[in-house]
């Protein structure tokens, strides 16, 4: 079981980095991320997490995507599948609905963040041993982080990263009296 959740989480990074690539060749894929309010824009609800501004944007979302995604596909494969969903497109759509226009929002850390609100809200609200430590492990490796991603900084959307905890917690919400398979 856990060599399948580091190769699924392997896979996933490894698409998110052929996409980039693909964008090193057409940098006009980037136009497929969230574009607030625009038709158009909704194709990022799915496209945006796979579309990086750059090298240090990509190199800054792989681990944490990795390491996120195993612990999550470790805890439960069906709550995370359901909580990507959940991720993607509530809080996607929040970024779309709320974003700034005329911008473009890419890159991976919405799920990231995402998948932070899913981890340590699933511990609280599931009141599981289980839970409880992942949630405490995950805070440990990232309660900084998720601090400073919610400032406000040129380049950056830090609505993603708020929206994404938001949908993230939202999901764990919804899946406290799920079983965790």
């Amino acid at each position: 079981m856990v060599r399948q959740n580091l190769i699924i989480a392997g896979v996933v990074v490894a698409a998110v980095w052929l996409v980039f690539l693909f964008q090193l060749i057409w940098p006009g894929l980037i136009q497929y991320g969230i574009q607030p309010r625009q038709l158009v824009g909704l194709t990022g609800l799915v496209a945006s997490p796979f579309l990086h501004g750059g090298w240090r944007h990509i190199m800054a979302n792989t681990l944490p995507l990795f390491i996120l995604l195993f612990l999550a596909l470790s805890f439960s494969r069906n709550l995370t599948v359901e909580a990507l969903v959940i991720i993607l497109l509530g809080g996607g759509g929040l970024v779309w609905l709320t974003g700034r226009s005329h911008t473009v929002h890419v890159g991976a850390s919405g799920v990231i963040f995402g998948l932070l609100g899913f981890l340590i809200f699933g511990g609280l609200f599931r009141r599981d041993l289980k839970a409880l430590g992942l949630a405490l492990l995950v805070l440990f490796l990232y309660g900084g982080v998720i601090i400073s991603g919610f400032i406000p900084a040129f380049g950056v959307s830090w609505s993603s990263h708020f929206f994404g905890f938001v949908a993230g917690l939202g999901a764990a919400w919804l899946a406290r009296r799920e079983k965790a398979e």
